[in-house]
């Protein structure tokens, strides 16, 4: 897959790096906080390849792409430089009203995506704790074991320092504050010092501890953007630089400890409350209605925010058997229903993307290419899912199956659900998720679709051969080559030399280098620019034959943000082999320290059966040959 190409045309969907205030991903998407959404037309984001499905959701406009998107990411960002910027507050130029429910969902689901990693990690620690205990490898009274149980709980104990830091980015405050204030919440005498206080005086409503909560440091987080503008306008220049932090962090330890702790975690305990009523009441039966509406649940983007909760119940009981179970059930419908489409469909390209699904959703835990990109695109499939999941998360409320961790739930992380001393537990999870899968694969079959049509391409024989159809590529090669000429004047070399391994590994597509002794970048063939970015530093190029090229003038000049760069073409001009495209100041960009190589690389390298390059001159010009396409 082409990151770099499906990363470009994603930013020119968007309106550009111009329109973006921040971006960041999750497990699974991509999710962009736009200066204008109506900028946007979701038919044009969905049809690049490699994008399974849009969402709009809480000011944020979110573009799923599965197990990839970290590669699409670190793309963008080679693009814009995103990962730099703060992330924006989601705010819609027409925002939808919301409750206040609502508004606390959304937050939580923001905070709570980038710090899964590291919670999960510590899960799966703990896992393999158990496994070795088990099978008689460790014992509980070995320093091993203490080691370990230390290394698996410090992400849950300590969890609220790491929501700290993301809520700071969720709502544009200081992260290292942030910090501090969780730190002074987790400080190993706090727990003395709450216990006397409530004692001791009428505050009998403190918490005692904060280990394994969010909402308070949410809470504090929250305000603490206020007070350091308040700090700020109040703070004397001349003692700004100790009066300003002096103010942030006594006044936000002292609201988090007395105000906005017990705030949070009265809130916390209301939400845990309401869920496991509903779990001690209903008993087996919740488990599988949950695990019946919980696509609409992702789908709704508010799937994180019961991870604290689930956080919370695995930290003082040990284990969860309510939503963990609901979710596995779910993930394993989504992957059996794809599964089922693959199998029906007799359209080859939803085949292969339903099978792809399927694989990913059931073995790796990974439900948005099934749920965007089939189930909810069929319909039907949908219902499957759903009724095969609550048949699957009724037999595993049954058997009482828990989980012990918060790994994604897939057959890869069925470890998670095997308890200590009840080897059967295993069983019980494999069971689950058989019922599961089975029973969703014959609704899915039961309920049937309706198949994609594929058109068959119609060819017109009479039309006359041009030039160009002769040299239109082909997957087993074209008839004539193709010729890209050199775009600069300059020194070539091998793609291979360049010092920045997203080019010399040729992930980009292969291609060659010039190091260039002028600032002139000139169209290497005829055709038409399809991306320019604001940056200047990089023009996307596609030929009349076909062929796409990316020149890319420097080494991480996207960092000087377009100072230097001066192109004389727009997004969409047509040129011509030899027209000027580009002028750039070659001096100035070396004296600010950074590598004026330029690589030149056939972006839709895949399209041809080779890419050579003739042997290197020692300089070239516009008339040198740089590649051959075949």
């Amino acid at each position: 897959m082409d990151y770099a190409s499906i990363a470009e045309q994603i930013l020119h969907a968007v309106g550009g790096p111009g329109n973006v205030k921040s971006v960041v991903h999750c497990m699974t998407r991509l999710r962009f906080v736009l200066r204008d959404n109506a900028k946007i037309d979701d038919e044009v984001v969905k049809s690049i390849t490699g994008v399974v499905g849009v969402m709009r959701q809480a000011g944020q406009y979110q573009i799923i792409i599965g197990n990839d998107v970290a590669h699409v990411y670190t793309e963008l960002n080679r693009l814009g430089s995103f990962a730099d910027q703060p992330q924006a507050e989601p705010q819609e130029k027409t925002p939808e009203k919301k409750g206040i429910v609502a508004r606390l969902m959304d937050v939580i689901s923001g905070v709570m995506a980038p710090v899964i990693p590291p919670i999960m990690g510590a899960a799966m620690v703990r896992i393999l704790i158990t496994l070795l205990h088990m099978v008689g490898i460790l014992s509980k009274d070995g320093a091993v074991y203490y080691l370990l149980n230390i290394i698996g709980d410090a992400a849950f104990y300590f969890f609220p320092v790491l929501v700290a830091v993301s809520a700071a980015k969720q709502f544009g405050a200081n992260p290292y504050y942030a910090a501090g204030t969780a730190l002074v919440l987790m400080h190993p005498d706090i727990t003395t010092l709450l216990e006397g206080i409530q004692q001791t005086s009428f505050l009998t409503f403190l918490p005692t501890q904060y280990a394994y909560t969010i909402f308070p440091i949410i809470f504090a987080v929250w305000v603490q953007r206020y007070i350091e503008q308040f700090a700020d306008r109040v703070s004397p220049k001349i003692a700004k630089n100790f009066l300003q932090p002096l103010l942030v962090v006594l006044i936000c330890a002292l609201l988090a400890l007395f105000v906005l702790g017990p705030l949070g975690s009265i809130v916390g305990d209301v939400l845990t409350g309401v869920i496991y009523w509903i779990r001690n009441h209903l008993g087996f039966v919740a488990v599988g209605v949950l695990a019946g509406i919980y696509p609409f649940i992702v789908m709704a983007g508010v799937h994180h925010a019961l991870t604290p909760i689930k956080l919370g119940v695995i930290a003082s009981v040990g284990f969860e058997n309510f939503i963990c179970i609901s979710e596995l059930c779910a993930n394993m419908a989504q992957g059996a229903a794809a599964a089922a489409v693959a199998v029906r469909s007799r359209n080859r390209k939803l085949k292969q993307a339903a099978a792809a699904a399927a694989v990913t959703g059931l073995f790796a835990g990974i439900t948005e290419p099934a749920l965007y990109g089939v189930t909810m695109k069929l319909k039907r499939p949908m219902l499957g899912a759903c009724l095969g999941a609550a048949v699957g998360g009724l037999f595993g409320g049954f058997v009482s199956l828990k989980c012990f961790g918060i790994a994604t739930p897939a057959v890869v992380s069925i470890l998670q659900y095997v308890e200590d001393g009840r080897l059967e537990s295993l069983l019980f999870a494999a069971l689950t998720i058989l019922v599961t899968a089975a029973a969703t694969f014959v609704f899915t079959l039961l309920i049937g679709f309706e198949d994609i049509v594929e058109k068959p391409a119609v060819q017109n024989t009479d039309a006359p051969v041009t030039q160009t159809q002769i040299q239109t590529p082909q997957k087993h090669g074209a008839v004539n080559p193709i010729t890209v000429y050199a775009p600069l004047q300059g020194r070539e070399i091998a793609l291979s030399e360049v010092q920045d391994a997203t080019f010399s590994s040729e992930v980009l597509g292969k291609g060659a280098a010039i190091i260039p002794t002028n600032g002139e970048v000139r169209a290497p063939f005829d055709g038409t620019v399809t991306a320019l970015f604001e940056t200047g530093h990089a023009i996307g190029l596609k030929g009349d034959s076909g062929i796409e090229v990316l020149i890319h003038v420097g080494i991480d000049t996207v960092n000087l943000k377009g100072k230097f760069f001066h192109p004389t073409i727009q997004n969409g001009d047509i040129v011509h082999t030899g027209d000027l495209l580009l002028t750039f100041d070659r001096q100035e960009i070396i004296d600010a320290g950074y590598d004026v190589t330029t690589p030149v690389i056939v972006t839709n390298t895949q399209d041809y059966s080779k890419i050579t390059v003739p042997e290197p001159a020692s300089t070239c010009g516009e008339n040198t040959i740089l590649l051959m396409a075949y």
